[in-house]
């Protein structure tokens, strides 16, 4: 358990705290990280937020997806107040700065609507220069002395419906620029629209951004979502955090989730981004361990850092002692298995399997993707072993790997990669009408 005093409750745990002397061992290891839930207090006024909407509006958009992204502009004006500063930047081969770091107050708003409403369709899709317009205007909000410093972040958020076809278009460029921005403190958020938009580029945007991605067609649930992250724009407990593990064989540790393993100050740190109030995040590793010679038991250290939220300069700390024991075989006690850790590892190592093996197969690549799957079969049986929801993880695995082996195209798959990237971060749908639902290709004609 990590140290008091801290908005941060840090916790590892093994799936079995005991290893045999004299045999090799694989053993898991989840470290959790929970935030403090903020105290709500009446009158209160939440804290401002800097927020960039940058809308694709290039021929494709054209119709029912445009107007949805117009009305979800238009509901986000209607949230903000005199504190918030907005900037809304539309695209498609050219981009325009329609409203430019204003102060959401009456006479902001209705700007800011009329600008909104007045978009039309036009041409080719420039998706990385509007998407960077976005987060430049997001960037002089925070560098304008007469907001006197009130605003040390900003969050773009790209609502798009198609693919960049002009301009920057690799992922992995869009991915080192959205971490770039990241660190100076404007994070990206991306919401496609229909499913017809391309998953490589936006969540390479999301994914390095800090941010998220989400997916609608209805402009009440890109409302939804675009009001779920203006609160978690309020609500950050911790900014740039990033988890140490310290400890034999943890530096060759095999990670399980998916978060960027980073070298910071001489060290390999796997770096969580920002934190909001009650939000609780995983890491899951696999690690491997050589026989013992003689019984013993070794220490172990996790350790966190973060930037303080209102300064985005004072670095918090806390660190989380733990052990394993290596213990005789006769001491050895195999029902110690701790099975609601191992339950929850196997469980984010689906998530990313089938993540990745999606994102292979939106590449095209088919052989890679079933691959993915087949590579970690036996070490994920192994993983499952005598658990109770054992079969229920294996057929999970198995559907996946039988879907991506051929073309997936449709909302289903979009669907199913959100799902799975959203397990893996344990982070909310914030579309209530989707919790639970069945997805099909019908649901994208």
């Amino acid at each position: 358990m990590s140290q008091n005093n801290t908005p941060i409750t840090l916790t590892a745990r093994w799936d079995h705290d005991q290893v045999p002397v004299g045999k090799n061992a694989t053993r898991g290891l989840l470290i959790e990280v929970e935030a403090a839930k903020l105290p709500v207090e009446a009158g209160h006024e939440r804290p401002p937020v800097n927020i960039a909407l940058v809308i694709d509006r290039s021929g494709s958009m054209q119709g029912e997806p445009l107007f949805a992204a117009i009305e979800a502009a238009v509901g986000v004006t209607e949230q903000l107040g005199p504190a918030d500063r907005l900037s809304v930047v539309a695209y498609d081969h050219a981009v325009d700065v329609l409203v430019d770091g204003k102060a959401m107050d009456a006479e902001g708003r209705r700007k800011a609507e009329l600008a909104i409403r007045s978009l039309r369709t036009g041409g080719t899709t420039a998706l990385a220069d509007g998407w960077l317009q976005g987060a430049r205007c997001a960037a002089r909000v925070m560098d304008d002395e007469r907001n006197k410093g009130a605003f040390q972040a900003g969050h773009v958020v790209l609502l798009t419906d198609g693919c960049a076809n002009r301009g920057e278009t690799d992922p992995d460029k869009l991915a080192d620029l959205a971490a770039n921005l990241a660190e100076r403190g404007v994070t990206s958020t991306c919401v496609g629209i229909g499913a017809h938009y391309s998953a490589l580029q936006v969540t390479a945007i999301a994914e390095a951004g800090q941010g998220e991605l989400h997916q609608s067609t209805e402009p009440s649930e890109i409302i939804e979502v675009l009001s779920g992250e203006i609160g978690e724009q309020t609500q950050i407990v911790a900014r740039n955090f990033s988890l140490h593990v310290k400890g034999t064989n943890l530096h060759q540790a095999r990670q399980l989730t998916r978060y960027r393993k980073m070298p910071v100050n001489g060290r390999r740190e796997y770096f969580l981004g920002n934190l909001v109030s009650g939000q609780k995040r995983q890491l899951a590793l696999l690690v491997e361990f050589e026989p013992r010679e003689n019984p013993h038991t070794e220490d172990f250290l996790a350790s966190a850092s973060w930037l303080d939220p209102e300064t985005a300069l004072e670095e918090q700390q806390v660190t989380c002692p733990f052990t394993l024991d290596f213990v005789a075989p006769a001491d050895f006690d195999p029902a110690g298995r701790d099975e609601a850790v191992a339950e929850t590892i196997a469980t984010l190592w689906l998530a990313r399997q089938g993540y990745e093996a999606m994102m292979h197969n939106e590449r095209g690549d088919f052989a890679a993707a079933s691959h993915s799957v087949e590579s970690n079969r036996d070490l994920f049986d192994d993983l499952v072993a005598d658990l109770d929801i054992a079969a229920e993880l294996q057929h999970s695995r198995d559907t996946v790997q039988e879907r991506v082996t051929r073309q997936w195209d449709g909302v289903s798959k979009k669907e199913a990669m959100l799902l799975a990237r959203k397990r893996m971060r344990a982070k909310p749908d914030f579309r209530a009408a989707h919790e639970g639902r069945e997805w099909t290709d019908v649901d994208s004609e």
